[in-house]
C-alpha cells in the first residue's frame, strides 16, 4: 500500500504518516515501489499500529490492490480489464488460459464488489492497470455532481432515451442518465482503460449494455450523424487541444471556430451538434468559460441563437471537486428547434452563497450539498417551465434578457447579476437582524473579557503530576476513538450523526455521519466528556466540553474522547491543560494524538480543580465570543457591502462625510 492509501484507512493526514516514518524507526520500511512513491507491507503497517493502540481496519479494496500489485502488471491488468465479462455476481476472463494470479484477481475483485460496489473495485483494476499512479480517477465526476447534472435533464421528461457522453471516463454520468430512464447509451474517451472501465461499470450498476468507444472525440468521432435527446459530459479542460487541427467547413463549429485556449467551446459545440431539435446537453466546464476574452464571440452567437439556457457556478472547494484547482460550472444548453420561438433570457445561478462560508474557507466538507442540488434543480425547472418569476430566488438565481448580456465582454458569469438582482426588503430585514446579532455578540464579548478578570498572582506553583497516559491506567480516566467501519458502503438509515475533529477545531456543531458495526463498538458522548482533534490548524480549538446537543451522538473521525472520574478529575481542569498542548513533533506539526497521552495533569484536591475548571471555562467563553462577534461581523459587512452595491441600501441623511473622517484614505495610520 502506498502511504496514501494508509493515511485514508488510518483517518491521518498524509503528512502524519511521513512524520511515522521520519520520527520511528520501527516503522515498516518500503517492500517496493519508488523513493517519491514507496509502497509498504500492509499487514506489517497494521501490526505496527496496533501496537500503537491504533486499528488498521481490514478492507476489500486494499486487499485488491496488493493483490493486483503483488500478482499482476500493468499491462496484464489492462488486458484482464479489456477483457472482463460478466457472469454472475462476478466476471469472467475472456481469455481461455486464466491463469492462477489471474483466478485469485477474480475472486477477489468479485469480493470488494460485493463489499464495496462493483464500481469501486472496478476502479481499483483500472488504477492499476494505468499504471499504479491513479491519475486515471483524476477527473472522475463525482456521484452527487453527476446525479444533480442527470436530474438537470428532466425537462425532456419520457423522451429521455439516447444520451451520449462524449468524454465519458468510468462512465458515472452514464450510469445517472440510466438512473433517469435513458436505455441507448453511448460514450467515447481518449483513454483504452477508461473506456473499458466505463463499459463494465455501466453495464454492473444498469444492466445497460453502453457503446463505448476509444478515441479523440473532438478529432476523430466515433458517432457521426448521431442524435441523440441529451448530452451528459464533463470533458477535460486542455490549454491547447490541437486546434489547428480542425477542418474550418466541419458543420460542428456553427457558432463560431473555437481557438487554442477555446476547448470548452469546442465541446459545447460538438454536445449541440449531437442534439436532436430540443434536446438537452449538460455540461460540466471551468468557470473561466463564462468570461475568457477568446471565446465572446462564440458565446454572444450561443446566445443569439437561444441555444444556452443556464449557467451555474457550484460551490468553491467542494469536497467532491478537488481533484481540480479550477472553479466549476454546469451549462444547460438547448438544441435550438427551427419551429419553436428562440428563446430571450437566460438563468444564471451563483451556488456560492447557499454554500455558505464553509465553502470560501476551504472547509469543502461542512458544505451541505443537498439543500444546493434542490435549490438547483428548483429554479431551473420554474425557468424551463416559464414561470421565470419563481425562478428568481434573492442572492441565487435571476433570470436576465439574452439583449442585456450582449454588450462588449459578453460575460456569463453569474455571480455579479446575482447579486445585482436582489430584493430590497429582503436585504434590509438580513440588515437589521445581522445588527442585532452583532449588537448582542459585542455584549456577550464584553461580558466574558470581564469574567476571565478574576485571577490574582501568585508565586511559581509547584505541582506533582501525572500524565494522562498514568491516570487511565489509574482508572481516573478514559481514552476512547471511534473504531472504523469494516465497509464503507452504507444506506443513510444506517448512519448516525456524529462529531469530527473538523467540528471541534472550527468550533462548528457535529457534521459527521459514520456507520458502526457492529453497534457494539459505538462510542457515543456524554455530558462532560473532553473532545480533542486529533488534526488541527495553528489556532483551531485545542477541545470542547461536550454539552447536552452532543450527547448521545457517535464518535466521528480524527476524534480523541477523554471520559474522566467525576470524583477524581474536574473535566474542565483536564481541558484547560489539554488546551495547552503545543507539541506535536511525535506525529507530525499537525497531529495531537501522541501529546494528548503525554499531557500533565497536576494532582490537586477536587475543589482546588474545580476552582481552576471555572478559570478555564471563562477563557474558552472569551474566545467563544470572540469567534461569534468575528463571524457577526462578517455577515454585517457582507449584507451591508452588497445592498450599497446593488442599490437596495443607501446611506442614511446623518451618517458620516467625507470630510468627517480623519483618516479618508482607509486603512489605520
Amino acid at each position: 500500500m502506498t502511504a496514501t492509501e494508509i493515511s485514508k484507512l488510518v483517518g491521518v493526514t498524509r503528512a502524519t504518516v511521513s512524520n511515522w516514518r521520519k520520527r520511528h524507526e520501527d516503522f515498516p520500511k518500503p517492500v517496493g515501489g519508488t523513493e517519491f512513491r514507496p509502497v509498504f507491507d500492509w499487514n506489517a503497517v497494521r501490526a505496527w499500529l496496533a501496537d500503537r493502540g491504533q486499528d488498521g481496519t481490514d478492507a476489500p479494496i486494499p486487499s485488491l490492490q496488493t493483490l493486483l500489485r503483488s500478482s499482476l502488471s500493468s499491462d496484464d491488468a489492462q488486458v484482464l480489464l479489456a477483457g472482463l465479462k460478466p457472469s454472475g455476481s462476478g466476471w469472467v476472463s475472456s481469455d481461455s488460459a486464466t491463469t492462477a494470479a489471474v483466478s485469485r484477481v477474480l475472486k477477489t475483485l468479485a469480493h470488494a464488489a460485493e463489499v464495496e460496489g462493483p464500481r469501486a473495485a472496478l476502479q481499483a483494476l483500472a488504477d492499476h492497470a494505468h499504471g499504479g499512479e491513479q491519475n486515471i480517477g483524476r477527473y472522475r465526476t463525482p456521484q452527487l455532481v453527476a446525479t444533480l447534472m442527470a436530474e438537470l435533464l428532466q425537462p425532456l421528461g419520457a423522451g429521455l432515451v439516447r444520451v451520449l457522453d462524449p468524454a465519458c471516463g468510468g462512465g458515472s454520468l452514464l450510469v445517472a442518465a440510466a438512473e433517469r430512464g435513458a436505455t441507448e447509451l453511448y460514450g467515447q474517451d481518449i483513454s483504452e482503460t477508461q473506456a473499458a472501465l466505463a463499459r463494465l461499470v455501466v453495464r454492473a450498476e444498469t444492466g445497460v449494455d453502453a457503446n463505448i468507444a476509444t478515441g479523440d472525440s473532438l478529432h476523430d468521432d466515433a458517432f457521426p450523424g448521431l442524435e441523440v435527446d441529451a448530452v451528459l459530459s464533463s470533458p477535460l479542460s486542455l490549454r491547447d487541444w490541437a486546434a489547428d487541427r480542425l477542418h474550418i467547413d466541419d458543420p460542428r463549429w456553427g457558432y463560431g471556430r473555437p481557438g487554442r485556449m477555446d476547448s470548452d467551446l469546442a465541446w459545447v459545440q460538438h454536445a449541440l451538434a449531437h442534439l436532436r431539435p430540443g434536446g438537452l446537453a449538460v455540461l460540466l466546464v471551468p468557470a473561466s468559460v463564462a468570461s475568457r476574452a477568446s471565446g465572446r464571440r462564440i458565446r454572444s452567437a450561443l446566445l443569439r441563437a437561444g441555444a444556452l439556457r443556464a449557467v451555474i457556478n457550484l460551490p468553491p472547494r467542494l469536497p467532491q471537486l478537488l481533484w481540480t484547482r479550477l472553479d466549476l460550472q454546469i451549462w444547460i444548453l438547448q438544441k435550438p428547434d427551427p419551429n419553436a420561438a428562440v428563446p430571450d433570457s437566460v438563468l444564471l445561478v451563483d451556488t456560492a452563497p447557499a454554500a455558505g462560508e464553509a465553502a470560501q474557507s476551504g472547509a469543502g466538507d461542512a458544505v451541505d450539498w443537498p439543500p444546493i442540488a434542490d435549490t438547483v434543480h428548483r429554479v431551473w425547472s420554474a425557468f424551463i417551465e416559464g414561470r421565470s418569476a419563481e425562478a428568481e430566488e434573492p442572492n441565487v438565481s435571476t433570470v436576465v434578457r439574452v439583449v442585456d448580456l450582449l454588450d462588449e465582454e459578453v460575460d456569463l458569469t453569474p455571480g455579479p447579476r446575482v447579486r445585482l438582482a436582489i430584493d430590497p426588503g429582503i436585504v434590509a430585514g438580513e440588515a437589521d437582524t445581522a445588527l442585532s446579532r452583532l449588537r448582542a455578540a459585542v455584549a456577550e464579548l464584553a461580558h466574558a473579557s470581564e469574567a476571565v478578570d478574576q485571577v490574582a498572582q501568585i508565586s511559581s506553583a509547584t505541582w506533582r503530576t501525572a500524565t494522562i497516559s498514568d491516570l487511565a491506567s489509574g482508572g481516573a480516566v478514559r481514552i476512547l476513538r471511534a473504531q472504523p467501519p469494516r465497509s464503507t458502503v452504507s444506506n443513510d438509515e444506517d448512519l448516525r450523526p456524529a462529531i469530527t475533529g473538523r467540528d471541534i477545531a472550527t468550533g462548528s456543531p457535529a457534521s459527521g455521519k459514520v456507520k458502526v458495526e457492529p453497534a457494539s463498538l459505538a462510542v457515543e458522548v456524554e455530558i462532560g466528556d473532553v473532545l480533542v482533534p486529533t488534526v488541527r490548524g495553528p489556532r483551531g480549538h485545542t477541545f470542547r466540553i461536550a454539552g447536552p446537543e452532543e450527547a448521545g451522538i457517535a464518535l466521528g473521525p480524527n476524534v480523541q474522547l477523554v471520559r474522566t472520574d467525576p470524583q477524581r478529575l474536574d473535566p474542565w481542569f483536564v481541558a484547560g491543560f489539554i488546551g495547552g498542548i503545543d507539541d506535536g513533533s511525535s506525529l507530525g506539526t499537525t497531529a495531537i494524538h501522541s501529546a494528548l497521552h503525554r499531557t500533565r495533569i497536576p494532582l490537586l484536591p477536587l475543589a482546588q480543580q474545580q476552582r481552576y475548571g471555572e478559570a478555564f471555562r471563562r477563557v474558552h467563553q472569551l474566545r467563544a465570543a470572540l469567534s461569534q462577534a468575528g463571524e457577526t461581523v462578517d455577515q454585517v459587512a457582507e449584507v451591508l457591502t452588497t445592498g450599497l452595491v446593488a442599490g437596495a441600501l443607501e446611506p442614511t441623511a446623518g451618517s458620516a462625510t467625507n470630510e468627517d473622517i480623519s483618516n479618508p484614505r482607509g486603512g489605520s495610520e
